[in-house]
């Protein structure tokens, strides 16, 4: 009953949007247990740090020009691919002109080499390839390289891709799987391409 009554309060009052020093607006989608006071927090998952518990592919709560960066750390994967284009239209008409999206995706060209290092053992890129498939929307629907997504953005209307690390950028003072590796057999691997683009 407590819990059921929290979670209601937190429904009727969600956490108030962060004021930051310089007025800038930031956007963490399917930010899970991520929670950086600088960002305003939407995942499709409760918790007290969540602003909007909302599917990421479509964001009526902001409006056209809202904010100055969108973040999402393997968020993309979880989408159809038939739909990336449309997310990321979406995800650019929220942001400023000049605004950013940064992205972090499993890249595909990685996993092939870990399948290669691993003697061509399937399950060594199993999670990264399909997702770990511990709650129901934790599954991959799509695949990328630098050069697929290069091209998705490109085409949803962003200009100016490269690459971008963690720790080096501002804005990310916080770990997660941008930075990740993944442990095999006493190895360690990275996983992650690490994309930002302009509108």
């Amino acid at each position: 009953m407590r819990i059921r009554r929290a979670a209601l309060k937190h429904r009727l009052s969600p956490p108030a949007y962060p004021v930051n020093p310089d007025g800038g607006r930031f956007i963490h989608l399917g930010c899970g247990a991520t929670n950086s006071r600088e960002f305003i927090n939407v995942d499709i998952r409760r918790g007290p740090h969540i602003h909007h518990a909302h599917d990421v592919t479509h964001l009526p709560m902001f409006e056209d020009g809202f904010a100055d960066l969108v973040y999402a750390c393997h968020v993309l994967e979880h989408v159809s691919f038939r739909r990336h284009l449309a997310v990321l239209a979406e995800w650019r008409r929220v942001l400023k002109p000049s605004g950013v999206l940064r992205l972090s995706v499993p890249d595909f060209d990685l996993m092939l080499h870990i399948y290669r290092a691993c003697a061509d053992e399937v399950e060594a890129i199993m999670p990264m390839l399909l997702g770990n498939q511990d709650y129901p929307s934790n599954y991959h629907c799509g695949v990328f390289n630098r050069g697929y997504l290069t091209r998705l953005l490109g085409e949803s209307g962003f200009h100016d891709v490269r690459e971008w690390e963690p720790g080096r950028v501002e804005h990310h003072a916080f770990d997660d799987w941008a930075s990740r590796s993944f442990e095999i057999a006493g190895r360690s691997f990275p996983v992650s391409l690490n994309l930002e683009a302009v509108k």
